[in-house]
This record gives C-alpha cells, sequence and structure tokens, in this order.
C-alpha cells in the first residue's frame, strides 16, 4: 500500500473532490515526488481522455513511460498544435535567407527575433505587438512593417512555417473558437519555466480538472523567453506546496534551505530523506558550455571518460567560433554571426596592443562570451589547442557514470555525487560582494546554484557559496 505525506494528500483530497475544478499549481521542491504526485492525481481521477504536456520534449517522452497504461495522451504543445493546424507545408525555422530586403545581418536578426517572440507571447495582435517591440529602435517603423510582412507571408503559406508559428496559430484557432480542444484532465509540468503562450493555451483548453507542476525556485530559463506560472496564474489557482526531496540527504537539504533562507526568501522550506539516492553517479555542474570544455579537458588530461547531455558540436561551438572568427573567417553557426561583426570592430578601432579576446571581453558583456573568452585565454597560457581537443574530445570513452553537463541540461536529473564548477560559486560570490540580490537576473543565478546543489543525493562538492 503506498503512504504519502501529509502535502500529498492534501494534493490529492483536493484534486479528488468532484466539487473542485479549475487550476491546482503543485509546487513541488527538487526531488519532491512531482512526477509520482502527478501519477498519483491520475489514479485517482480516472479520466477517460487525458493530457500531459511540457515545454520540453525530453519531459512529455518521459512521461509516456509514467503513465502507460492510462488514457493520458502525452504531447507537447507543439504536437498538439501540429495535430490541429495540419500544416501541409515543411516545418522549418525562419532564418536569413528567408528575409530578402538588402538589409543588414544584425537588422535581420532582430526581425527574427521579434517574431519569434511574437509567437511565444500571450499576444493576439502582431501590429500592436511589433510597434510596442521596436519602440525605441532607430527605424522603428520599418522594423514592425517587415517583422509582421513575414509572419503574413508565413499565414499566406508563401514561407514554410515554424514550430512556434503553429503555436501560435493554435493560440488563436482556440480565442476565436474555431477549434474545440477537450479533455477530462490536462497536466502541464514544468509550468514554472514555460512559454507565455503556452499557459494561453493551458487555460483556453476545455477541462474540469487542470493541474500544473514544477516550482519558482527552479525557474532558470528566462534566456529562453520562458515565464513562470506560478508568477502569471497564481492568483486563479489553488496552490500546495510539496518540500520534502526524497533525493537529497538530510544534511544537504538542510544547507540548501540555510542558502535560500538567507538570500533568497526566509520561508524557503527543504526537508531531507534518510535514504538519499545511491545511484553511482557522478555530475560535474555547470554554469556554462566553457567550463565543461575546461572540465573535458581535465578529464582527457586524466585520461578517464566522461558522458554529455547535449552534442559536444554543441558545446564547443562558441570558443570555436571565436577562434574561427579571430582569423577572419566565416562563422557558420547562425547564433554566432555577430563576432564576424566584432571582429570588423576590431579591426577598425584597435587599440594599440590591444588583442581580439581582450576586445570582445571589453565590449560584450554576457556571460557566455566572458567565460569562452576566459577559457580561451587559458588555453593559450597552457598551449592547449581547441581544436584538437575537440577532436580528442568526439573521439573519448563514454562514461556513463560519469557526467558534465550545464545546471540547465542536468534539470530533472539525480545523481549520488554532485561536483560545483567553480563558475557557479563564483556567481554567488560576486553577486554578495555587490550588496546581495539587486535585480531578476541575480535571483535567477541563486535560483540555479539551488537547482545544481539539489541534484545531489549523498555527496555535495565544492559548494563553497552554500556554507560560507
Amino acid at each position: 500500500m503506498l503512504k504519502f505525506t501529509p502535502e500529498q494528500h492534501d494534493v490529492l483530497d483536493h484534486v479528488g473532490d468532484p466539487e473542485t475544478t479549475g487550476i491546482v499549481l503543485v509546487s513541488a521542491g527538487a526531488g519532491t515526488g512531482k512526477t509520482f504526485i502527478a501519477k498519483q492525481v491520475v489514479n485517482v481521477l480516472k479520466p477517460k481522455t487525458g493530457l500531459y504536456t511540457a515545454f520540453n520534449k525530453a519531459i512529455v517522452e518521459e512521461g509516456n513511460a509514467t503513465f502507460y497504461g492510462t488514457n493520458m495522451e502525452c504531447k507537447t504543445l507543439h504536437a498538439l498544435a501540429y495535430k490541429y493546424v495540419k500544416p501541409k507545408q515543411e516545418i522549418s525555422d525562419i532564418s536569413y535567407s528567408c528575409i530578402t530586403e538588402d538589409i543588414s545581418y544584425a537588422l535581420k536578426y532582430e526581425i527574427i527575433d521579434s517574431i519569434n517572440q511574437f509567437y511565444v507571447s500571450a499576444s493576439t495582435d502582431m501590429y500592436d505587438y511589433m510597434e510596442e517591440f521596436f519602440e525605441h529602435h532607430d527605424d522603428s517603423s520599418m522594423m514592425a512593417r517587415l517583422a509582421t510582412q513575414y509572419i503574413e507571408k508565413m499565414a499566406a503559406k508563401e514561407i514554410n512555417p515554424s514550430f512556434n508559428f503553429l503555436l501560435k496559430y493554435f493560440h488563436l484557432m482556440l480565442v476565436e473558437g474555431t477549434v474545440k480542444c477537450k479533455y477530462d484532465l490536462v497536466i502541464l509540468d514544468e509550468i514554472n519555466d514555460t512559454t507565455a503562450v503556452a499557459l494561453e493555451i493551458f487555460k483556453l483548453i476545455e477541462a474540469p480538472k487542470k493541474l500544473g507542476l514544477g516550482e519558482t525556485n527552479q525557474a532558470i530559463y528566462d534566456f529562453l523567453n520562458l515565464v513562470d506560472g506560478f508568477e502569471l496564474l497564481g492568483d486563479e489557482a489553488t496552490v500546495f506546496p510539496l518540500t520534502r526531496s526524497f533525493r537529497c540527504s538530510e544534511e544537504i537539504a538542510k544547507d540548501i534551505q540555510t542558502f535560500m533562507r538567507r538570500d533568497v526568501s526566509d520561508d524557503f522550506t527543504f526537508i531531507g530523506t534518510d535514504e538519499p539516492v545511491r545511484n553511482g553517479k557522478t555530475l560535474i555542474c555547470t554554469m556554462t558550455n566553457a567550463k565543461i570544455v575546461h572540465a573535458i579537458s581535465q578529464r582527457l588530461e586524466e585520461r578517464k571518460g566522461f558522458h554529455l547531455l547535449r552534442k559536444i558540436s554543441e558545446i564547443f561551438a562558441y570558443p570555436l567560433a571565436i577562434v574561427s572568427s579571430s582569423t577572419g573567417k566565416e562563422v557558420y553557426q547562425k547564433k554566432y554571426k555577430h563576432l564576424e561583426t566584432e571582429f570588423k570592430r576590431y579591426q577598425k578601432n584597435r587599440k594599440r596592443s590591444q588583442s581580439y579576446f581582450q576586445h570582445l571581453l571589453d565590449n560584450l558583456e554576457d556571460q557566455e562570451t566572458k567565460t569562452a573568452v576566459n577559457l580561451l585565454l587559458h588555453f593559450q597560457r597552457n598551449n592547449i589547442n581547441i581544436f584538437d581537443l575537440y577532436k580528442r574530445a568526439k573521439e573519448a570513452e563514454v562514461d556513463t557514470n560519469y557526467t558534465i553537463a550545464t545546471v540547465y541540461t542536468s534539470k530533472g536529473l539525480e545523481f549520488e555525487t554532485v561536483i560545483l564548477a567553480e563558475d557557479l560559486n563564483s556567481r554567488i560570490q560576486s553577486i554578495r560582494e555587490n550588496g546581495g540580490i539587486q535585480n531578476h537576473d541575480d535571483l535567477v543565478v541563486y535560483r540555479c546554484y539551488y537547482v545544481a546543489c539539489s541534484r545531489a543525493g549523498v555527496n555535495l562538492e565544492n559548494a563553497s557559496a552554500l556554507v560560507s
């Protein structure tokens, strides 16, 4: 017979009450049984039709195993949108080549970015949205006109639709009532990290019972233009907490609680278990891909294998692009095309004895650039060739018990041992030296630290900011 904690009982009693309808949010701390409670809700309600969805495809694929043998349909919202929109053209992202006007890559990037941001927004009016988006641009009217023009082209099937276009189109169909989407139960997982349009679709789908799962303190994907459903839906939903972790030891959980109460929230509650996860797995957890590359170089020096959660080409992409651009070569990754412009600026305005790497540090403020450039400077001092390292890394032995990953890709996973990379500690230390949390970006750094530490079952190493 299953045993439930008092907090789990509260959730199941409320959801199982035939008189209660509407949205229920479960604020589930790291390792507190979010998936378990979702499965028990399905067992209690036994829906004839149900939808389990999330922004992340990998999470939905895990849902197929979790809800096997039930009537829960596990789909990303993109897949659900595809089902209703039924596009006849191939799905592809809008790219620079789609925009035929003779304008710079930088302007094309801004237009593409505005279109993608509109698609994942809650807005239903692209004209108002683009007018506001480009309000402070030097040529606001032209940019807004081009952005709406290419949305119209996609709608008119003159260019291929993107997956995010399908999501927005589905959203508008629900708003206008041209389609009906009904279930007995809808579960939106990771509702703390989802898109604004996903929340609108979640609200518009017809279902007497709706369940949102996640936790505000694990909302770490702001750079993907994601939003926190707890913040946006809190006023219209019933919220239940889950605070007992079935992953972290009591000692680790206590340290995390002290850390979060000190700087983030004085009512943060996180309770560990006397039976923490012991799976023999180790995670090296970082903030950036550059630190993954650094950890790989150390592992190769030890002649040992490792496991990655993303393609190695993606992990090495930015430092390789920086080195390529430093010699004036073309940068092939669209995401890093701006480096070609930066190299031209460097050549035109370069100060005496200033290196290209120093130019990037002086002119690009983002953390990804700083860590990638500092990595390359470290490699220069130690005579390590980034291209040779990349080749060796691709040929390295795979050790599935030793994972090197960022906090963003390791979220949701659990390990017996977690070793924090120094960039996680240094970011916290920097915030503390500047007087504590000053803005939302600082808060997200603390959330990343919490997520990283709470991957650990038994051993948490190099977590100096946690106990200092």
